[in-house]
C-alpha cells in the first residue's frame, strides 16, 4: 500500500535569508517549497529540462572522456545543456550542505556565490531552479551508478539493471515530511523518485544520464 504521507508537505525552511547563499537556495527551490510556491518553482525546472535531448549519448561520450572522474559526469552533462561551464566541483560542495538537516560550511557558501554568478548573477527563482536541478543530480545519480555497477549481472542490459537497482536497492530510501508540526521520515519503497506533486521532475533525464554512463563503463 502506498504511504499517504509521501504527499504531505515538506518541513519548512527559513524564508527570511540573505540572497545567494545555501539558505537562500533551500528557500527558493521546489524541493523545499511551501505548497503555494511549489507548482510554480517545479514548472521552472521542467522548462529547463524540456530542451534537453540525446542525454544518453552525451553522457556516454563524456564518460568515455572522463573515465577517471566519472562521478562528475552527470552534473557536467546537465550543466552543459544549461549552457554552463563545468561546475561539478561547486555543485558537489553545495550538495553536501543542501539538505536542511546538514551543516553549511564556508566552502558551500563560496561555491554558491560562484554558481549564482555563472548563472547570470541574479539571485532569482530561475537561478535557484537551475542550481537545484544540478544539485539534485549530483549525489543521487552518483549513488545510483555505484549501486548499479556493484549489482550488474553478466549479460544484463543497462535498462534492466537500472530498473532492478531502483526497485531493490534505490539510492534514496527515505524522504522527510512535515506532519502535525513534526518532521517525519517517509519510506520511499516503490517510489525511488517520489510520487504525487513532489515527484522528481528530473526522473527521465536522470535515467538517461545514468544509462549513458553505464553504457560507457560496462561496454
Amino acid at each position: 500500500m502506498e504511504n499517504p504521507l509521501i504527499e504531505a508537505p515538506v518541513p519548512p525552511v527559513p524564508q527570511d535569508v540573505e540572497p545567494g547563499g545555501v539558505r537562500w537556495l533551500r528557500a527558493n527551490v521546489a524541493r523545499f517549497s511551501r505548497p503555494e510556491d511549489h507548482a510554480r518553482r517545479r514548472a521552472l525546472v521542467l522548462t529547463e529540462l524540456a530542451p534537453m535531448g540525446s542525454l544518453r549519448d552525451k553522457a556516454f561520450a563524456l564518460a568515455k572522456a572522463m573515465r577517471d572522474e566519472v562521478e562528475r559526469v552527470p552534473v557536467a552533462v546537465l550543466g552543459a545543456e544549461l549552457g554552463l561551464p563545468d561546475v561539478s566541483r561547486d555543485i558537489a560542495a553545495v550538495s553536501a550542505a543542501y539538505h536542511p538537516h546538514t551543516e553549511i560550511n564556508a566552502d558551500a557558501e563560496e561555491a554558491m556565490r560562484r554558481l549564482v554568478e555563472v548563472c547570470g548573477g541574479d539571485a532569482d527563482e530561475r537561478t535557484a531552479a537551475r542550481i537545484g536541478l544540478l544539485v539534485q543530480a549530483c549525489d543521487a545519480t552518483a549513488k545510483l551508478l555505484g549501486k548499479a555497477l556493484g549489482a550488474h549481472r553478466p549479460g544484463e542490459d543497462v535498462e534492466s539493471l537500472l530498473d532492478r537497482v531502483l526497485r531493490e536497492d534505490p539510492p534514496v530510501r527515505i524522504t522527510r515530511r512535515w506532519v502535525g508540526g513534526e518532521v517525519v521520515e517517509v519510506d520511499l519503497s516503490g517510489h525511488p523518485f517520489g510520487a504525487g506533486p513532489k515527484q522528481c521532475p528530473g526522473e527521465a533525464s536522470a535515467r538517461q544520464v545514468a544509462a549513458g554512463i553505464l553504457d560507457a563503463l560496462l561496454c
